[in-house]
């Protein structure tokens, strides 16, 4: 299983997480807050970390207006994911910076103007500075969000939502990729859980589907006893998957080497080497892998589809995050006013 990415950054999160990893890049629980830290992250991928006695992080009528923060947030996200991982991500992710920046811009702006929302420029702009202050396995992996990205809103339990920060909550909990979902209380130890995003704080969400406290770098692992962000479970034991170069096993079925580093287990060798980056209209392979949110279809990469043009999955002709393809078989952004209203 490859290790997904949790990112914090998800916050607003339009990072589609990997599009090809394990465990915690999914945990988004449906936010494409446009890289603001989800409340909890996804990655799939890599999402609650809110507490629902958070205080919001601005009051109105503050300075920033949404479009600098929002700008600023993108900036920074970027360059620390680029940093963070070797620019590998926003390679495979966006493809350049520019897309990157314009990708985490839109669901930004949305989630500032959503309904209950208890983002404000100002808010953003102090969650910007936490979260640049992060190591990059906090950035990357840490649960929960600094304290100045962990926001609520004035939505109540069980009521439509599609970012978090709408909730009184903190979470905002989608079914199945959907966009929209619903208000609900992150879990604490023994809860129900499907993601790491449904569990409370530092909790992850175990094999047996129950929110448990991780365990840490060499600890015993198991059914019941998650590791940790960033590391992965390999013969009992949580360890930290390796870079280019680490030694690694087939038995392992490539966990033991970083794919958010551009790693896989090439197992001719046991060591781990660098994925291929292979563009629209290149060959694709289990190594050779699509980058710039391009979908491998039948041998080759497919370009995603841009904004209000026609879409379909089902022949590889994807979205480009964080557009969906919607029954009418076009690439949109669902907002969180289509989201109330179809929840009635």
């Amino acid at each position: 299983m490859r290790l997904r990415v949790l990112l914090l950054a998800m916050l607003l999160g339009l990072a589609p997480a990997c599009a090809n990893g394990g465990s915690a890049g999914g945990d988004t629980g449906g936010d494409d807050e446009g890289g603001i830290p989800p409340g909890d992250a996804s990655a799939d991928g890599v999402k609650s970390d809110a507490h629902p006695g958070d205080a919001k992080t601005d009051s109105p009528g503050s300075g920033t207006t949404a479009q600098k923060a929002c700008g600023d947030n993108a900036t920074a996200y970027c360059a620390q994911l680029k940093t963070c991982t070797n620019s590998w991500l926003v390679t495979l992710q966006y493809g350049d910076d520019s897309t990157c920046y314009t990708q985490n811009l839109v669901g930004c702006m949305d989630a500032l103007a959503a309904p209950g929302t208890g983002w404000t420029g100002d808010g953003l702009e102090a969650c910007i500075a936490a979260r640049t202050a992060l190591s990059c396995s906090d950035f990357l992996y840490g649960k929960p969000a600094p304290k100045a990205c962990r926001v609520t809103g004035s939505i109540t339990t069980s009521n439509v939502c599609r970012y978090g920060a709408q909730c009184g909550t903190g979470y905002c909990r989608a079914l199945n990729g959907a966009a929209c979902g619903n208000c609900v209380t992150p879990g604490l130890t023994g809860g129900p859980c499907t993601t790491s995003s449904d569990c409370d704080g530092n909790l992850m969400c175990a094999g047996n589907g129950t929110c448990q406290p991780p365990a840490g770098l060499n600890a015993a692992c198991g059914a019941t006893m998650p590791c940790q962000g960033g590391l992965v479970c390999i013969a009992g034991s949580c360890v930290a998957p390796g870079a280019v170069g680490a030694t690694c096993a087939a038995a392992n079925n490539g966990a033991d080497c970083d794919y958010n580093q551009g790693a896989y287990c090439d197992t001719t060798g046991g060591l781990c080497a660098s994925y291929v980056p292979a563009q629209a209209g290149s060959a694709c392979s289990a190594t050779a892998v699509c980058v710039g949110s391009a979908t491998c279809f039948s041998g080759t990469c497919v370009a995603p589809v841009a904004d209000q043009q026609a879409c379909n999955p089902s022949q590889g002709q994807n979205c480009l995050p964080p557009d969906t393809c919607n029954a009418a078989e076009t690439c949109s952004y669902v907002t969180a006013l289509q989201c109330l209203g179809d929840g009635g």
